[in-house]
C-alpha cells in the first residue's frame, strides 16, 4: 500500500472592525500547523533562505520542507563544474534516520546512470517505487537500497550554466507515491535557490583545481558496505565473474559488484588504460612490461599489485606510447 498524506488545513476566520467600516473584512489566521501543505512550501522557503545566509537558510529549509512533507531525508546533491562528480553538501534526517551524506562525496556523476540526462533537461524525476527502475540507474538502485530508500524525489537547480544542483526528498520507511503539487513545490523550491545569492553571489558548480581533479574519490561497493579510495591508489581492475577485483597500491584486492565496462567509464582517462578485454591498469604504477611466452599476451608488473596485468597485443602499441617506449 502507497503513502497517504493528508496535510492539516489552516483555519481562518473573519469579521469587521469598528474603525474601518462596514466594508473592510478583517482575517485572522488560527495558530499555523507544524506541518503544511506544499502549496505553503515555496514561501516558507524563501523566507528562510532570505532571512539569514544561505548556507544556515538552506539547513533551516531543508528541515522545514522534510518534516512538512513527512519525508525520511531532505537534500542538496551539488555537481562540480563540469558535471563530471557530485556530493551531498547538505543533509536532514527524521528522528531515527540514518545519514548517509558522507557515503556520497566527490562521486562520478554516472553514478546516477539515466536519471542525469532529464536532470539536465530541468526535468523532475519523482521515483515512487526504486524497486521498479531500469536497468540503465542499477549503481544508483544499489545506493537507493544502500540507504534504505523506498521512494525518492530528485528535482534539478538550475543556472545560467545549466544543472548545478538537486534538491530532493527520500522515504524510508514506506513506499510513498509523490503527488502533484509536492512535485510542483519543490520545483518552485529549486528554482528559489538556483537563484538565491550568498553575499552577492549565486549558487554555481563546484570549482575543482584542475590539478586535483582527478583525485575525486571513488566508492568500492561490495554487498552493504562501502569503502572510499583515491583513484591512484588503485593499481589495477581485474574482471570477475559479474563484478571486479580492485587491486590496491597497498597490496590488497578488494571485490566490487560493478562490472569492468563501468570502472572504464568513471577511471581517469589520463591515468588509467584499459589493456586487456578483462583488465584496466594504472600506468603511473607500471614498472616493468614484460613479453611472455610464445603465444601468451604480454603483463605488466605494476606498484603495490602483487599480480601481473595482462596486456592484450593489440592494446600494446597504446601502451608502448603512453609509457613512451
Amino acid at each position: 500500500m502507497g503513502f497517504e498524506h493528508r496535510y492539516p488545513k489552516v483555519e481562518m476566520h473573519s469579521g469587521t472592525h469598528p474603525r474601518l467600516g462596514g466594508g473592510v473584512a478583517v482575517w485572522k489566521f488560527d495558530a499555523l500547523p507544524d506541518m503544511l501543505g506544499p502549496d505553503c512550501w515555496a514561501v516558507v522557503a524563501a523566507r528562510l533562505l532570505l532571512s539569514q545566509p544561505f548556507e544556515p537558510g538552506l539547513a533551516a529549509m531543508l528541515e522545514f520542507i522534510g518534516r512538512s512533507a513527512r519525508a525520511d531525508r531532505a537534500w542538496v546533491l551539488r555537481f562540480n563544474h563540469d558535471l563530471t562528480t557530485m556530493r551531498n553538501t547538505n543533509e536532514w534526517c527524521a528522528d531515527g534516520i540514518t545519514s548517509h551524506v558522507e557515503d556520497l562525496q566527490d562521486v562520478p556523476v554516472t553514478m546516477i546512470g539515466d536519471m542525469l540526462l532529464p536532470l539536465r533537461d530541468g526535468q523532475t524525476l519523482a521515483i515512487n517505487d526504486v524497486e521498479l527502475i531500469g536497468r540503465g540507474m542499477r549503481s544508483m538502485q544499489r545506493e537507493f537500497r544502500l540507504q534504505g530508500i523506498r521512494s525518492t524525489l530528485t528535482v534539478p537547480v538550475m543556472a545560467e550554466e545549466g544543472l548545478i544542483a538537486c534538491i530532493g526528498l527520500d522515504c524510508t520507511r514506506q513506499q510513498r507515491d509523490w503527488t502533484e503539487s509536492e512535485v510542483h513545490a519543490l520545483t518552485q523550491i529549486a528554482a528559489l535557490i538556483g537563484v538565491s545569492r550568498t553575499e552577492g553571489a549565486p549558487l554555481t558548480r563546484e570549482r575543482i583545481d584542475p590539478t586535483t581533479s582527478a583525485s575525486a574519490r571513488l566508492y568500492l561497493r561490495s554487498g552493504h558496505s562501502a569503502r572510499g579510495v583515491d583513484p591512484e591508489d588503485i593499481c589495477a581492475v581485474e574482471a570477475d565473474g559479474s563484478g571486479t577485483t580492485i587491486h590496491l597500491s597497498s597490496g590488497e584486492t578488494v571485490p566490487d559488484d560493478r562490472p569492468l565496462r563501468w570502472w572504464h567509464s568513471v577511471l581517469p582517462e589520463q591515468m588509467f588504460l584499459r589493456t586487456h578485454r578483462s583488465a584496466i591498469a594504472n600506468l603511473r604504477k607500471v614498472e616493468r612490461f614484460q613479453r611472455r611466452s610464445r603465444g601468451q599476451d604480454p603483463e605488466l608488473i605494476l606498484k603495490g599489485s602483487k599480480r601481473p596485468t595482462p596486456v592484450a597485443r593489440s592494446q600494446v602499441p597504446e601502451v608502448r606510447r603512453r609509457l613512451g617506449m
